[in-house]
């Protein structure tokens, strides 16, 4: 049994422990997982026996209007295998637990989702806007976000002689 086939058997066996879905997009296997269980399912891929996915290469988030997900790319300092993990985020309170624990590297990425869509991570050691100043309101990244419209973006003011 190669690579692929063990860390499909592994995936398999993780989402029936945590009531996940399995799919798999463009040869990435993509575990789907509540958002109460991402903690738990990365760092179970963290450690899968003979395939770890243990190298976090990213995380964002998405809005999807009713709910957010949570993305996690992962792969292995030890080998080929790649796994997508998302966790469904309950958008009236966007709380999830935070994997600085299980990657250092996952500190900036946090900050990042936490600042562009509001999505706490608790247990974060420093969670605090990234980008955006400490008094800016609202999260940019959320489509219910609220900018001002096109008309008014096109306004020009006109310059005074000499300017």
């Amino acid at each position: 049994m190669g690579n692929k086939e063990i860390l499909r058997q592994r995936v398999e066996e993780l989402a029936a422990k945590v009531s996940g879905e399995v799919e798999e997009l463009s040869g990435v296997l993509i575990l789907k997982v509540k958002g109460a269980y991402l903690s738990e399912t990365l760092s179970a891929a963290k450690s899968f026996p003979d395939v770890p996915c243990d190298f976090l290469h990213d995380m964002t988030a998405l809005d999807l209007k009713d709910h957010f997900e949570v993305v996690y790319q992962l792969s292995s300092l030890h080998g080929p295998q790649r796994l997508r993990v998302k966790g469904t985020v309950d958008r009236e309170h966007p709380v999830v637990n935070s994997v600085t624990r299980l990657w250092r590297g996952a500190n900036f990425l946090e900050r990042e989702a936490y600042d562009m869509f509001g999505i706490e991570f608790k247990g974060h050691p420093n969670l605090k806007r990234i980008y955006l100043w400490d008094d800016f309101e609202g999260y940019p990244l959320r489509k219910d976000y609220v900018t001002e419209s096109l008309e008014e973006r096109s306004v020009v003011l006109p310059l005074k002689k000499g300017e």
